[in-house]
C-alpha cells in the first residue's frame, strides 16, 4: 500500500460491503498514480464515532488497529494495510447509512456546516463472511462435508494459535467475524474432490487485547460494579472460567455500595481460544451452541459464577461427523479448561485431508 493513500480519496469506491452500528465496508481500489497494482481490490473500513469530538473520535477504534497492526502477517488473519482520520464528504457519505448521515455533518452557528472526521482503515478484501457463506450455501437441514468443517476449524484454529503466541487475546471470534476466500475451481470437473473455501481469515479485532508472558490480563472493574476496561464482544463464544472471574468481581463491587475504589481482576486467557473455536465448529455443524442459552442459563446469580456438566454439551449425530470428530468438538467446549486439549492437538487431529468414517 502507498504511503501516500492517507485519505478517502486515493481510492475509488464500487460498492458498499456491509455495515453496522459501528462501521461500513466498501470495495475499493487505491487510484495513486504510483500503486504498484491499480486493480487489486481493498475493503475500506469507514467508523461511525461522528459524536465525538475529534480527539475522542480519533482514538474510539484505536484497539481494532493497535493490535491488528502489530501482529506478524499470517494466512489466516486479515491483513491490515493502513489507518488514516480524515474529514467525511459528500463522495463517502452518500453512501453511509440513513441513520448516520446527518450526523456526519456538523451545523455551524453562522448558518455553515463542515465534514467532521472519523477513523478510516484499508484492509485485505475478501469474498464474504463465513456466517454469509454458510447460509446461502448450508442452510439446514444441508449438511456441510466433515473436510469442510476440518478446513475451517483447522485455518481458524491456526490463526488462533498464531495471535496465542504473539500474546494477542482477539474476543470476539464469530461466524460474521470469520472472512472467507472462495475456490474457483470448487465446480471444475477436473477437480472433484475441491472444496468451495479456498481461504478462511479471523477478522475485526475492536475488542482484542494484549496479553502478559502469563496469557493474563487484568479488566478494572469501577464502583457499582461498572466494567471500565475493554470488554469482550460475543458473550456466547467466552470460556466459563472467564465469564465466572468477572461476574464475582462485578458482585464484589456491587455489594460494597459505598467503596470509591476500583478492583482489578485478574482474567486467565489460557483456555479461551480452544473454546472459542469450539463454539464456532458447533454453530458449523449444527447451527447452534454447544450449551443452550449460555452463559444466562448457567450462570448462579448470587456468586457470578458460569458452570455446566459436560453431560448438558449439545450431542453431534453421526450423520454430521465421525464419533472422534464430535468427541473431539464436546471436549473443546468442556466447562473445565483442564480437559481441553491444547489448540496444537486440535490442529493435530483436524486434517482436511484425512478421511474419517461416519456411522
Amino acid at each position: 500500500m502507498s504511503t501516500n493513500c492517507k485519505s478517502h480519496r486515493s481510492f475509488e469506491v464500487s460498492k458498499v460491503l456491509g455495515s453496522g452500528d459501528n462501521g461500513m465496508a466498501m470495495d475499493v481500489r487505491c487510484i495513486e498514480p504510483q500503486h504498484p497494482q491499480p486493480t487489486k481490490r481493498y475493503a475500506l473500513k469507514v467508523c461511525f464515532n461522528f459524536g465525538l469530538s475529534s480527539r475522542r473520535a480519533q482514538g474510539a477504534f484505536v484497539n481494532e488497529y493497535r493490535e491488528h497492526s502489530t501482529i506478524a502477517n499470517h494466512p489466516h488473519i486479515l491483513q491490515f494495510m493502513c489507518e488514516f482520520f480524515a474529514e467525511i464528504d459528500n463522495s463517502i457519505r452518500v453512501h453511509l447509512p440513513e441513520f448516520v448521515q446527518q450526523s456526519s455533518i456538523v451545523h455551524l452557528q453562522d448558518g455553515s456546516m463542515r465534514n467532521r472526521k472519523t477513523q478510516f482503515f484499508v484492509l485485505e478484501r475478501l469474498d464474504i463472511s463465513l456466517e454469509h457463506f454458510l447460509k446461502l450455501e448450508y442452510r439446514p437441514p444441508t449438511i456441510i462435508p466433515h473436510r469442510l468443517v476440518a478446513m475451517i476449524v483447522s485455518q481458524v484454529g491456526s490463526a488462533l494459535l498464531h495471535l496465542e503466541r504473539h500474546r494477542v487475546a482477539h474476543r470476539d471470534i464469530k461466524l460474521d467475524n470469520i472472512l472467507v476466500e472462495l475456490n474457483p475451481d470448487h465446480h471444475n470437473e477436473e477437480e472433484p474432490n475441491s472444496l468451495p473455501i479456498k481461504r478462511c481469515v479471523v477478522s475485526d479485532f475492536g475488542t482484542a487485547c494484549t496479553l502478559g508472558p502469563d496469557l493474563k490480563d487484568v479488566m478494572a472493574i469501577g464502583p457499582g460494579g461498572n466494567v471500565l476496561s475493554t470488554v469482550w464482544g460475543n458473550q456466547v463464544h467466552i470460556a466459563p472460567e472467564l465469564h465466572s472471574a468477572l461476574g464475582h468481581a462485578i458482585l464484589a463491587q456491587q455489594s460494597s455500595p459505598k467503596t470509591l475504589s476500583q478492583l482489578g481482576v485478574e482474567i486467565d486467557y489460557s483456555g479461551q481460544p480452544v473454546f472459542e473455536l469450539g463454539v464456532l465448529a458447533f454453530e458449523i455443524v449444527l447451527g447452534t451452541t454447544p450449551i443452550d442459552d449460555y452463559p444466562a442459563n448457567v450462570t448462579d446469580r448470587t456468586t457470578g459464577a458460569v458452570g455446566y456438566n459436560d453431560s448438558e454439551i449439545a450431542r453431534i449425530p453421526t450423520d454430521r461427523l465421525s464419533v472422534e470428530q464430535a468427541s473431539m468438538l464436546q471436549r473443546m467446549v468442556s466447562c473445565d479448561p483442564s480437559r481441553r486439549p491444547s489448540l496444537e492437538a486440535v490442529l493435530s487431529f483436524f486434517d482436511p485431508h484425512q478421511e474419517y468414517r461416519l456411522a
